[in-house]
């Protein structure tokens, strides 16, 4: 076969931009789901999630709690208000709105698992009340993991989160534990604030939680003792939910995490055919190898050798 002399052919370079591109397409409408890690984890833990945000809504209209439909018009029941006795930050309403999909909870079966936990390890558990729907969709990750959380509720919430003081994470925690969703319970309680000892809450406030804790019969804690027992069990794997520990609109970008239950690709990956793929790569490689050898528009446009020396 004649070796090519010259520059290839404007044509033929058409030709195999356009093959590619053909390629490319078959490849994409080929395109399949794969089955995520933990799926049947996921899956359970989500509808888990479901649930408890249902029997939390439930609870807070059964309760005379209204919704605020304008600030959350899904009626989710989990959003707060933006300002109460038990509020130490304000934040954005739609940082608080990008926490309430069940969803997260497989983003929790997956994070657990990649700390290598298995049945009945401990976990510390750092929660306040400012993300009501991620520790809901947290504690039903660690419930179908079967782990075991040692829990540390700091009460106050910032703005728009379980900051209604007849409403907090744990008149929640405890609906959900009655309601045998859960059977978690605090362990230790902090005020909560800035501090995790009632910075930004006035005298009332701190008075208010101490009260709301001790009814629960749970232990109140300073952040210095919290400080002391994390200390001696920091071989133990730790997980926060809070206002300056967790951001869930990066979370939701970052993880693709969708409204709709069991989309995304915490459980569905797009993949493509490696078969296919490796073929088409092979020939376009291979093609590639033939045009540049040999010169192809000598036979394929039927050219006169003097015609094609003189580059016309």
């Amino acid at each position: 076969m004649r070796k090519r002399v010259g520059k290839v052919n404007k044509f033929i370079l058409l030709f195999y931009a356009l093959l590619a591109i053909f390629f490319f397409f078959i490849l994409t409408i080929t395109i399949k789901d794969k089955e995520g890690k933990y799926l049947k984890e996921k899956k359970t833990a989500v509808l888990l999630a479901d649930s408890a945000f249902k029997i939390v809504k439930a609870y807070r209209l059964n309760n005379g709690i209204p919704l605020d439909i304008l600030n959350d018009p899904k009626e989710t029941g989990l959003i707060g208000v933006p300002y109460s006795i038990i509020t130490y930050e304000e934040v954005n309403l739609d940082l608080v709105k990008a926490s309430m999909t069940a969803n997260y909870a497989a983003l929790f079966v997956e994070l657990l698992k990649e700390k290598k936990l298995k049945e009945n390890d401990s976990l510390i558990v750092y929660l306040d009340g400012s993300f009501p729907a991620l520790n809901i969709s947290l504690l039903s990750a660690i419930k179908i993991l079967k782990i075991k959380p040692i829990i540390f509720l700091s009460v106050a919430s910032a703005s728009y989160g379980a900051n209604l003081p007849n409403f907090t994470f744990l008149e929640i925690l405890d609906t959900l534990n009655k309601a045998k969703i859960f059977e978690f319970y605090v362990d230790y309680a902090l005020i909560g604030g800035h501090d995790q000892m009632g910075s930004g809450l006035s005298f009332e406030a701190r008075e208010f939680i101490k009260e709301k804790v001790s009814f629960y019969k749970i232990k109140l804690i300073t952040k210095e003792e919290k400080d002391i027992f994390l200390a001696k069990f920091k071989n133990k794997p730790l997980i926060e939910i809070a206002y300056d520990k967790i951001n869930p609109k990066k979370l939701k970008e970052e993880y693709e995490i969708k409204e709709e239950l069991f989309k995304g690709r915490l459980f569905y990956e797009k993949r493509y055919s490696l078969f296919l793929t490796f073929c088409f790569l092979a020939i376009l490689l291979i093609l590639l190898y033939l045009i540049i050898k040999y010169d192809w528009e000598y036979y394929l446009l039927k050219k006169s050798e003097e015609i094609y020396k003189e580059g016309i």
